[in-house]
């Protein structure tokens, strides 16, 4: 596994740049959306936005955690002991470093630039980011000095059936395909997940394809990521 994950993690100087700056921009959307008073935390406007968010406090201790970052948790990445834990040694020591270095308002900045890679035992790697906050956000008493979003790599999981049904007028049992098939899983890995025989997926493909004005799965795949 440790071959495909740096692969993967091998991401060029650009995208890396472009990366930062789109996340950036949420996190300063959830900061002014926190800023107003209305009562929602960044991290649960973070969770609309299906970004996985955690909020830590000054001292390195949680404050918030969203559903979409609690989905990410596993015995490699969770919470433990009101801290991040992670069990790759040298991420740890990265993480436990990068903290300690949010007391430093000059250090501080610089590490937006430089994401954690968390190597995991049987998945793909989390990529973490520390960003700190400009100014003292307030939750359940507790002041927020910075939000740690988690990009955990791998299979995401597809739109939901219904809104695909509704989008291109799918029938329930297309929808279910498409979701799957949104997902990257080749036909017959569809298949035995939706315990169909590979003719009657075949044929329920070829109706998505005429429904969607799509070709082939590749176009069909990035035309159904585009639903939220």
């Amino acid at each position: 596994m440790s071959g495909v994950n740096s692969a993967v993690c091998q991401l060029g100087a650009e995208e890396e740049r472009i990366l930062a700056s789109f996340t950036q921009s949420l996190i300063e959307i959830a900061a002014v959306a926190c800023a107003r008073g209305t009562g929602t935390s960044a991290t649960d406007v973070l969770n609309a936005m299906r970004l996985p968010a955690i909020s830590i406090d000054r001292r390195g201790f949680t404050v918030d955690v969203n559903a979409a970052a609690d989905a990410v948790f596993d015995d490699d990445v969770k919470i433990k002991d009101k801290r991040l834990y992670v069990r790759d040694l040298e991420a740890r020591a990265l993480l436990r470093a990068s903290l300690d270095e949010l007391t430093n308002p000059v250090k501080s900045k610089s590490l937006i630039a430089e994401p954690i890679i968390i190597q995991r035992r049987h998945k793909f790697p989390v990529i973490l980011r520390i960003w700190p906050c400009e100014g003292p956000t307030h939750s359940s008493e507790q002041e927020v000095h910075a939000l740690v979003t988690l990009n955990a790599l791998g299979p995401k999981p597809g739109p939901p059936a219904a809104i695909l049904a509704k989008t291109f007028r799918l029938t329930a049992s297309e929808a279910q395909l498409a979701c799957v098939i949104a997902r990257g899983a080749p036909l017959q890995i569809a298949a035995r997940e939706l315990e169909i025989p590979w003719e009657t997926a075949r044929n329920r493909l070829k109706s998505v394809f005429a429904k969607t004005y799509t070709h082939r799965q590749s176009e069909l795949v990035a035309l159904l990521l585009q639903v939220e």
